[in-house]
Formats: C-alpha cells, structure tokens, sequence
C-alpha cells in the first residue's frame, strides 16, 4: 500500500512523506495543543472547565475593570467605519486595504444596527438617555455578559482554533466518526470536531469554525448550515451558568442529559426537513475540497485515519499566513458583530420584560400554557418564544418562577433552541452561510416544536 511505503501520492506533481518524525510531528503538536486548550476540562475549585474557561475568568477578573469599555467603543468604532463605508462607498479596499474592509464593510441594514448597538452603549457607560435601556436586566445584563463573552471569546478563537481545523485533527477523527455522522446527521465526520468545540469550548467556536470550512470549500452549503444550526450547543461551562441563572443547579445532571438528547434529536431530523433540506448542496464558488486529504479508501480505518492527518497538516498554511487570516477574522468578527449583537439583544430585553409588546407576541403560547393551568402562563409564554433573540431570556424568566417543572423546561430551552439572534445567529449571518434570517426562525420553530415534548416529558418523570 502507498501508506506503507512512507508516503502517498496526492496528485500528478504532488506526494506527501507520511512516515518518520517530522510528519508526524507537524500533526501531532499543533493538534495536541489545539486539543488541551479547547477540549480537555480540568478540575478547577468551581467545577470542572476547560483552560479556555480558565482563560476567560482570567481575562474577566483581571480586565473587569475595562472590559465594557472596551465593549462600547468597539461598537462605536463599527458604526463610524460603516458609516463611512456605506455613504463613501470606497472602491478597492478589499484588495488594498483588507483590515480597513473587515473593520468597515457593510450594507445599510448591518450598519443601522451598528449604530444602535452603539447608542445603546454609550448610555450604558456613560449612563444617560431613557433608564430602561439602562436597567440591570436589559443593556447593562447584554454588554456585560452577551457583549464581554463574546469579545474574550473571539480573540483565541480566532487565532488558536487553526491548530484544530487545519493540522489533522477534524481528519483524524472525522475519518473515525464519518460513517456514523454521515448516516445520523448527513453530514461528514470532520464536522464531529465542529460539535466538540461548540459542546465543550464556545457554540461561536463552533460557528466560526463552520464557516472557515464552509469558505473554503470542505462543507457543502446545506452541510454548513445544518453544522450551525444543530451543532452550535451552547458550551458546558456556560450550560452551568443557565442552569444557576434558572435555578436548577440542583437538577444540572439529569437537566443536561435531557437538553443534550434533545438536541440530538433535532440533529437527526431538522436536516431531513425544510428549510435545511432545501438548501443547495453544493460548494461555495463550486470549489470542492472536502477529499482533498483523503488517505487510500483501502488502507485499515487507523491508518487512513493518521495518513488523512498528515496529508491535512503537510498541506497547513505557514504560521504568518495563519496569523494574517486569523487577524482578518477577528476584526471583521468584532466590528461587525458586536453592535448589531448588542443592539438586538438590548431591545429584546426591553420588549421581553419592560414592554406589553412582548406579552401581545407570546400571547398565543401564553393562552396554551393557561389551558394546561401553568403558573404565570404569560410570563412562560415570553421564555418560549423570546428565546430566538437571546438564550438568557428564558433562563431569566425560570429564575423567577416557583415550579421546578417549568423551570427545568425553560432552562432547556434556553440550551436547545440554538438560533439565538443576539449572538450565534448573527454569526451565522455574519460568517457568509447560506442561510438567511427567515430560514433561521423557521428552523427555531421546528427546533422549538421538538425539543418541548421531550423536556416536559422528561419534566413530568423527574418531578
């Protein structure tokens, strides 16, 4: 076999050395350190988390301080860049000037949430303007928890994950996993390493992740948007964060088991069903490089695994060529993301628990909920559907209620619905997939519609 004879040969002009210690080596190290940083938990005196929650406990602790004002002016930054862009329309800058473009590009949708956002911050620093947008649970809760998360998490996710995604890893145990994935989740085994980063490290991890993939041609349109939309499960270290903030620390086990076979579920079945289904199931630009480091289909499944590895990470870019993509990522991620996130996540606040606006849009779920004599039906009912904006809405809600019942099923809401708009749907949005925001709520929908049996199921047995 070619794998036996220390190398193979990829194409006509093209073979890779896969035997002896410097191939070996090149896949090993990166990868192993990918692993550590995002997948490994370590006991900690709080839990148990991994050293990229560390990492974030340490960055809150020791920046606390300036860490929102950090927050806000990024914001600001974003909405005076689109600006510019969008009533400038400056040509070339992409290919002349590509960190400008990131920071900047827009269109005037994007950047009138840019703007909001922005506003909304500067009352929150400065604490001016209408107090309710200044209140604890509306854009103070958002730019401190939603706003700071979100920036500590982009910056190593955006610089670190390469040493998963491009060295071997999704390969090596994408190759192990694919038949399973495939069969499951119609989808290839690398995307097991999506759904490993998201469940243990950051569902933005994931997402991004997803989206450099889907960029460069190793998912299939519809492969990427059914990753997003199933696999970007809010992490454990932040599932014990919902679960305290519901109330049902107590319960985390058994909540979390539930909430994690319910989002199974909907992995098996959202695929197979509008609008995921419809989607096209092709490659972006109609480059196809998902077998681009496939080992020989004849080699034993271990070593088509480590050969499907040392060909990904023979062919990984040069550490600046990394840096350069990373930093690319970063500001377009931070900038363009950021506003719009708060943006939407602060006036969902302000409609969900300071306007009649959100009772009138939950009413016929509310109406529901009083037919089965749930306790503060229309309170619940808000959980149910302001969820689709942001995940802490409904955990919020649950913090408040006296039912132990409906507080285990709006916390698992809060970890299942997945397309939360404040944050990874705006991602999703953001990173290019082709998915767009309608088909984003009817996928919250189905997802909702799924996921309610099986946490007042499990509910009804537990209490």
């Amino acid at each position: 076999m070619a794998g036996m004879q220390g190398e193979l040969v990829v194409n006509a002009n093209e073979s890779i050395e896969t035997r002896g210690l410097k191939p070996f080596l090149r896949f090993l190290i990166p990868s192993l350190i990918g692993v550590v940083l995002f997948l490994v938990p370590f006991p900690t005196e709080d839990g148990v988390t991994i050293l990229f929650g560390i990492y974030s406990d340490w960055m809150q602790q020791t920046f606390g301080t300036i860490l929102l004002d950090v927050v806000v002016w990024v914001t600001v930054v974003g909405a005076l860049s689109g600006t510019y862009y969008v009533l400038a329309k400056p040509e070339g800058w992409k290919e002349a000037h590509p960190f400008l473009y990131a920071i900047s590009e827009c269109t005037p949708g994007w950047l009138l949430l840019r703007v909001v956002g922005a506003v909304f911050g500067l009352m929150v620093l400065f604490e001016v303007g209408p107090e309710v947008v200044r209140l604890d649970d509306t854009g103070k809760a958002m730019f401190n928890d939603v706003g700071i998360g979100f920036t500590i998490v982009l910056f190593p996710a955006c610089f670190l994950m390469p040493l998963l995604t491009e060295f071997g890893a999704m390969e090596f145990f994408g190759t192990f996993v694919a038949p399973a994935f495939r069969k499951l989740f119609l989808l290839p085994g690398r995307s097991a390493i999506d759904a490993t980063a998201s469940f243990i490290s950051s569902s933005n991890i994931g997402v991004l992740v997803t989206g450099q993939q889907y960029r460069r041609g190793f998912y299939t349109g519809r492969e990427a948007a059914v990753i997003a939309t199933n696999f970007s499960v809010v992490s454990l270290p932040f599932a014990l964060v919902i679960a305290d903030v519901s109330g049902i620390a107590h319960m985390f086990f058994p909540w979390y088991v539930t909430a994690i076979v319910a989002c199974i579920v909907c992995a098996i079945i959202t695929p197979r069903m509008p609008p995921l289904s419809n989607i096209a199931h092709t490659y972006k630009d109609g480059v196809d490089r998902s077998h681009e480091h496939d080992a020989p289909a004849d080699e034993p499944l271990l070593l088509r695994s480590y050969d499907t590895a040392i060909i990904s990470a023979a062919k990984a870019p040069n550490p600046p060529e990394l840096a350069r993509s990373g930093s690319l990522m970063f500001v377009e991620q931070l900038f363009g993301v950021t506003g719009p996130m708060m943006a939407l996540a602060t006036m969902a606040a302000i409609l969900a628990f300071h306007s009649v606006v959100g009772e009138w849009i939950s009413a016929p779920i509310g109406w529901i909920l009083a037919f089965f004599e749930v306790e503060q039906s229309t309170r619940v009912g808000i959980g149910f559907v302001f969820g689709f904006i942001d995940q802490f809405i409904p955990a919020v809600i649950a913090g408040d209620l006296q039912s132990d019942a409906i507080r285990f099923i709006l916390a698992g809401l809060s970890l299942c619905q997945l397309i939360y708009m404040s944050e990874t749907g705006l991602v999703m949005l953001r990173v290019g997939l082709p998915i767009n925001a309608w088909q984003l709520f009817l996928v919250f929908i189905i997802r909702t519609v799924i996921v309610v049996p099986i946490l007042v199921l499990a509910a009804m047995w537990l209490f």
